[in-house]
């Protein structure tokens, strides 16, 4: 499965495209054509995602898993740390900031942690410096915020050095159930989740590789 507005038909095309150099003799520039579409392939590639059903449960909204993929920030944060934490966060409140880097061969597609509403979504331009270390307030992101029964939760797509254009899927007021598609940011870029601290346990760990919908990363403290 691919994400939206790519079609088996227009892999079918650039595929015939590609054989034709290989017919004529030109067997590198098909060598690299091929490569090209396969690269193409798999960063676009949309997976179906097991989705958890319990109760009271925080998913990824991003995938991890390939080469320097992880989760590799994990802190508390307040309103203070972030201009984007006080669409989020109220004056007297912490946070539990989730960090996923994703590798440009991780599946891009990022999805809702919560079933909820979408209470606010706000573009910040800036840099397009690597995707790794403390960017979180330089580069270019994009803010999600989804209103659940566990109060705010945000998601921030934030864009690297070869990510140059952030997608989003969702609008204000619209709907979600946990596990939803609400964007995706193409090529190499990290998504940041945003839970109430008071409210919920971590349940992994910096140096875990989650995967997008399926991976529990906290769970609702009773």
């Amino acid at each position: 499965m691919f994400v939206k507005g790519v079609t088996l038909k227009k892999i079918g095309i650039l595929l015939t495209i590609a054989v034709l150099p290989f017919l004529l003799g030109y067997f590198l520039l098909s060598f690299i054509i091929f490569s090209a579409i396969a690269f193409f392939m798999q960063f676009f590639r949309d997976p179906k995602r097991n989705i958890p059903t319990d109760d009271g449960v925080v998913v990824a909204p991003a995938d991890g898993k390939i080469l320097k993929g992880k989760i590799d920030c994990l802190k508390v944060v307040t309103k203070k740390d972030d201009p984007v934490m006080e669409h989020i966060l109220k004056d007297d409140e912490k946070g539990i900031l989730i960090s996923t880097f994703m590798s440009p061969f991780d599946v891009h597609v990022q999805r809702a942690p919560v079933t909820g509403k979408i209470l606010k979504t706000k573009y910040y331009p800036g840099k397009f410096k690597i995707a790794m270390g403390d960017v979180h307030t330089e580069n270019e992101k994009n803010l999600i915020v989804i209103d659940s029964e566990y109060g705010k939760i945000g998601v921030i797509q934030i864009a690297g050095f070869v990510a140059r254009r952030i997608v989003q899927y969702v609008n204000v007021g619209d709907s979600v159930k946990i596990g939803d598609r609400l964007g995706m940011i193409r090529f190499g870029s990290r998504v940041n989740l945003i839970i109430p601290y008071d409210k919920f346990k971590v349940m992994v760990f910096e140096g875990e590789k989650p995967t997008a919908g399926e991976t529990i990363m906290a769970e609702l403290v009773e």
